[in-house]
């Protein structure tokens, strides 16, 4: 039985070995007497914590509440709610004139001849490089004529192309009305004045659109390689 006088330690050792009493003392000479304690601080309330942590808390909380109240002047983005609110992309109502844009229908009809030639007439090489030069050009102002599409009231639609976006071309008709006609589903004519080799002018070059594969936004077709697709509509 351990003495009243020996340490509390040592006294649950003999409790555990009552019969072998030099082992307990043994264990409790190598392995429990004289040996530190680690007591780890652990704060229990704001106040107990140190002047240089509450000033630095204090001073987060200013920094992020000044952060809130104060708008952002980096620019950003602005989300397609706020486009539409803004109507970001709607066209005025004074700007809804087909005179507005012949002007840049004229235009085109420049660009897309330098764009297409040594295509057409008699010496002409129209092919797959000829396709390749159509698909990657800019109809923006294009005069088309929608001649196919499963609704029948938009077939007979004719007028300059102020907007292509990807799923749709955005027209204006010579009677100053704004269409919206979706490219899937839907046949587009459109005409090329081509002068002859005596510098006149011959019967204009006509060509057909086929939407449902042209359905891309017009920056994506500047460098896109188009495969040939089969033609359900057809």
């Amino acid at each position: 039985m351990a003495s009243s006088s020996e340490p509390f330690a040592q006294s649950l050792l003999h409790l555990a070995h009552p019969d072998n009493s030099d082992e307990a003392t043994r264990i409790f000479k190598e392995k429990v007497n004289h040996r530190p304690i680690d007591f780890r601080h652990i704060a229990t309330s704001t106040s107990q914590k140190d002047a240089r942590t509450r000033r630095r808390e204090e001073r987060l909380k200013k920094k992020l509440a000044k952060s809130k109240s104060k708008p952002s002047n980096k620019p950003h983005p602005l989300s397609a709610r706020e486009k539409r609110a803004l109507q970001v992309y709607d066209v005025p109502k004074h700007a809804q004139k087909y005179a507005i844009y012949e002007p840049l229908y004229k235009l085109w009809l420049g660009y897309i001849q330098e764009v297409l030639k040594g295509s057409f007439g008699p010496n002409g090489t129209a092919g797959q490089a000829t396709a390749a030069k159509l698909c990657a050009a800019d109809f923006h102002g294009c005069q088309l004529e929608v001649v196919r599409n499963r609704c029948p009231s938009r077939v007979g639609i004719k007028g300059i192309v102020i907007k292509d976006t990807k799923m749709t071309f955005v027209i204006v008709t010579k009677k100053d009305v704004i269409k919206h006609v979706p490219k899937e589903h839907s046949v587009f004519r459109f005409e090329i004045p081509w002068p002859n080799d005596a510098a006149q002018q011959a019967d204009p070059i006509v060509l057909e659109l086929h939407g449902s594969n042209f359905m891309f936004r017009a920056a994506e077709r500047m460098n896109k390689k188009f495969k040939a697709k089969a033609m359900d509509d057809l």
